[in-house]
């Protein structure tokens, strides 16, 4: 054997190994010939060396601290439990690769299928997005906030349980009169003195003093809040509430982030989603619940009615006109100041606020284009320094029911009811016999203005390069871990900011979308929007209620699936039942049948059950609204029949096509909905949405050789020119360059089922856009009033309705035909202007715009359904 292991090649002679090391040099008495003389290390007395520093360490350590501190025990070794014995290598791959084809790698099981957090911060504001995320917040339930914490320990709790609750509840909290401090300052005072220049310039003016005006502005606007009553006005809620809902539900998670930040001492924005006039109390009502600082809530003037009007202002409210400028074309920049600087002094004084970015509520129930006037103030304020940071807070609200009645009236083209002290008064009697369900609130993530300014400036600066002489360039001896100043866009010699550049009014249009998007995809859909959803896209002609059940479990799956809550739980029989009841026989007929036993659901067929309906239902179109935009693209670059039609041959469409269409369908329906947040590129998400189609086989991708689409003799020239250039490497020479043509699944019919699907999400925005655009192209010869051809507008397309010629009956909402009216105008159809007190609309060009119109005319005509 020992032969064996010297000849083995694989076997080194390790005896030869340890002579080699021992004789690199001896390490004691003559040691290495080459560091001969006084350098020779002498080994002895180094481990000499070494003794005597630890006997004079521990000399020195027993002066210091005597015997009391002992060596420290060797821990004992734990008692590790035996590995098991090794698994061989055939019995191993064979399991494995039994179980790879016997098992998917991805289960059902595997996928998320529990109930999504809602109100995650983004990612383009990384530290706010760390400083307020914990486990524990999302691991926390959520809660009934009606459900009072009282047990009834004793005789006062037991019979006077609201009471005591209500005292539990009182904190300390100060809400100071700045007032005073608003009509005394200097940018007040000076738009006060303008004004009376110019009307001492006015001989034929005989209004009252500027200066009296200013204090009646003030006196109107000005909030009265006190803790005291907001105490008294909650605990006669706590008594009314459990009477009108079922539930007002709340993410303690969510609660318990927004208590953090409050705690911070810095101003909180809150911006809720407007629905209702419930809004204003019931966010104050919560606050109230859980101790968190109250916050001053801007209201329209409509609402300072008799009695409630004080009672508003005792809870925080502020009333604002929603036209600034009584007189068109001329500002009153008194009323301006002293909006402007009742905002300043209110979060100079730490104090928090709350108002609509939406301006009104919504009429069609979906997320309205935000209104940025005063959240401009808010940015200008921290810019000027007044403030050292702000937290934005976007709220989502969504109720099963709603307590003002139904939008449906204003839809069709009735004026609006103005709010009075009698009609006040009828709809509380009228609430008060109705029960409303259940309502939701959910509050996003906070995040800091200052960081989203600067992240956004910083994007902005390193795509466009930063400005000369800026604030934000970082000079050879500053920090480069400091963050960069915020820009001062406003302009320094008017009254507050009103000069702003193009820059600054899009970066404040920027946020406002922002938070409008967050908040949108943050409401949680409830059992009436889901109901009406189905029953408008998928069963408009009736459903039996197993097939309904189905369909209603299906869609809450694909809603958790997209990351989106539901605001209720329970069987799908149930709920459906449930919300049939919530919405009213009016809305949703629900007959029995008795051979066989079945049960029918089917929507009112009436025009303004419809629309109604609609208004629920378009609570649900976010989670899908992008997967519908490429849905229709690829139904019309791709010649896509959706109703079975005999003979027709679907083509083909590159995915360059399709991408560029899906973008012409965003820009068209820009005031219909906000599709990606600004700090995404719209671009790149279509393209993910596209993406993702294709591996849901809804769509096939076929590559094909771009070469084959030029000639023998541009191929061969283009060669020659690459060849004289040389500017491949060589080791790509065999590179080919591929082209994605896509074509519809029609052989699958549940792929050709989603696809419909998908192109009813928004199939009735584009019959509204299609009854515009042809309305445009036959009637709008001359100058009319705005008022006048909108209202022909609408005539047109209730008549397609009455005439059954339209695909659905909710294109006649009178917000999309607005809506339709402002995207044409930005695409340069049409001008929209004013004359004197009217607003005045024609076409752009006569000649030029034609061909562009009939464009949009025929992509609509595919796409209306």
């Amino acid at each position: 054997m020992a032969t064996q292991k010297a000849t083995d090649p694989l076997t080194p002679n390790m005896q030869a190994v340890f002579a080699k090391w021992e004789n690199r040099g001896p390490r004691d008495g003559g040691g290495d010939s080459s560091l001969g003389g006084e350098n020779q290390i002498k080994w002895d007395q180094v481990g000499q060396l070494a003794d005597k520093i630890t006997q004079d360490g521990r000399a020195k350590w027993r002066e210091r601290y005597g015997d009391s501190v002992r060596p420290m025990a060797h821990r004992r070794a734990k008692q590790r439990s035996k590995r098991p014995a090794a698994i061989p290598l055939e019995e191993m791959t064979s399991n494995v690769i039994a179980e790879f084809k016997s098992k998917p790698m991805i289960t059902p099981e595997s996928l998320m299928v529990t109930r999504p957090y809602m109100g995650k911060g983004c990612s383009c504001m990384p530290v706010s997005q760390v400083d307020f995320s914990t486990q524990e917040a999302v691991k926390l339930g959520f809660r009934n906030v009606l459900d009072l914490e009282i047990r009834g320990r004793n005789w006062k709790e037991k019979y006077f349980a609201n009471i005591v609750y209500a005292v539990r509840k009182r904190t300390n909290h100060v809400y100071p009169d700045v007032s005073p401090s608003v009509l005394h300052h200097p940018r007040v005072c000076e738009a006060i003195a303008q004004e009376d220049a110019e009307s001492k310039a006015d001989t034929k003016s005989k209004s009252v003093s500027a200066e009296k005006r200013a204090q009646r502005i003030v006196e109107v606007m000005k909030s009265t809040m006190t803790g005291r009553l907001t105490g008294f006005v909650a605990w006669i809620l706590t008594k009314i509430f459990p009477n009108l809902l079922r539930a007002i539900l709340v993410h303690k998670g969510q609660i318990d982030v927004i208590k953090r930040a409050s705690e911070r001492g810095l101003p909180m924005i809150y911006l809720p989603l407007h629905r209702s006039h419930l809004d204003y109390v019931l966010m104050t009502f919560i606050f109230w619940h859980y101790k968190i600082k109250t916050p001053y809530v801007a209201a329209g003037i409509n609402l300072n009615i008799p009695v409630f009007g004080p009672i508003m202002k005792s809870l925080g409210g502020f009333f604002i006109r929603r036209k600034l400028d009584k007189k068109n074309g001329k500002k009153d920049m008194v009323y301006r100041s002293i909006l402007h600087i009742y905002i300043e002094e209110l979060l100079r004084n730490g104090q928090s606020m709350e108002f609509f970015l939406e301006g009104g509520r919504s009429r069609s129930g979906k997320s309205l284009s935000p209104k940025a006037g005063l959240l401009s103030v808010i940015k200008e304020t921290l810019c000027s320094g007044h403030v050292e940071d702000v937290y934005i807070v976007p709220i989502g609200i969504n109720y099963e029911k709603l307590m003002d009645g139904n939008f449906s009236t204003e839809q069709l083209g009735l004026p609006k009811k103005p709010e009075t002290f009698i009609g006040a008064i009828k709809a509380l009697l009228k609430v008060c016999r109705t029960q409303y369900g259940c309502v939701r609130v959910d509050f996003c993530q906070p995040f800091s203005l200052k960081e989203y300014l600067q992240n956004t400036q910083s994007s902005q600066s390193s795509v466009q390069g930063s400005e000369p002489n800026s604030d934000s360039e970082l000079s050879p001896d500053s920090d480069p871990s400091t963050p960069p100043v915020i820009w001062r866009h406003g302009s320094m010699s008017s009254l507050y900011g009103t000069d702003v550049g193009e820059e600054n009014r899009q970066l404040v249009k920027s946020l406002a979308e922002h938070i409008t998007y967050t908040g949108t995809q943050s409401t949680a859909l409830m059992s009436t929007n889901l109901l009406a959803f189905l029953l408008l896209k998928k069963h408009r002609q009736g459903v039996e209620k197993s097939q309904l059940a189905e369909d209603m479990d299906w869609l809450i799956s694909e809603l958790k699936v997209r990351q989106r809550d539901v605001g209720f739980t329970g069987e799908p029989e149930e709920v459906i039942h449930y919300a049939s009841l919530l919405l009213g026989e009016n809305l949703v007929t629900r007959t029995t049948e008795s051979s066989p036993p079945a049960v029918f659901y089917k929507p009112n067929k009436e025009l303004a059950a419809i629309v109604e309906l609609s208004y629920y239902s378009n609570a649900v179109l976010s989670p899908f609204v992008l997967e519908s935009v490429i849905s229709c693209a690829v139904i019309s670059c791709c010649d896509v029949s959706l109703d079975n039609t005999p003979g027709h041959v679907t083509c083909s469409a590159t995915r360059e096509e399709i991408l560029a269409t899906a973008v012409e369908i965003c820009q068209l329906l820009q005031y219909e909905f906000i599709f990606v947040s600004p700090c995404k590129q719209l671009e790149e998400v279509l393209a993910e949405e596209l993406d993702q189609m294709i591996c849901m086989e809804i769509i096939q991708v076929k590559e094909t050789l771009c070469e084959d689409q030029y000639s023998t003799y541009e191929k061969g020239w283009a060669q020659r020119l690459s060849a004289n250039m040389e500017w491949r490497d060589e080791e790509d020479e065999d590179d080919l360059v591929f082209q994605q043509t896509c074509q519809v699944n029609m052989d699958r019919p549940d792929c050709v089922e989603k696809l419909r699907f998908f192109h009813q999400v928004l199939a009735p925005f584009l019959e509204s856009y299609y009854v515009t655009a042809c309305q445009i192209h036959r009637g709008l010869h001359s100058q009319l009033i705005e008022s006048d051809f909108l209202h022909n507008i609408h005539i047109e397309a209730k008549k397609r309705v009455y005439e059954n010629l339209a695909s659905s009956e909710e294109s006649v909402v009178l917000d999309s035909l607005k809506n339709a009216l402002k995207s044409f105008s930005d695409l340069k159809i049409i001008d929209i202007y004013c004359v004197g007190n009217l607003r005045m609309v024609e076409l752009h060009d006569h000649f030029e715009v034609k061909e562009k119109l009939i464009k949009y005319i025929e992509l609509l005509e595919v796409l209306k359904g």
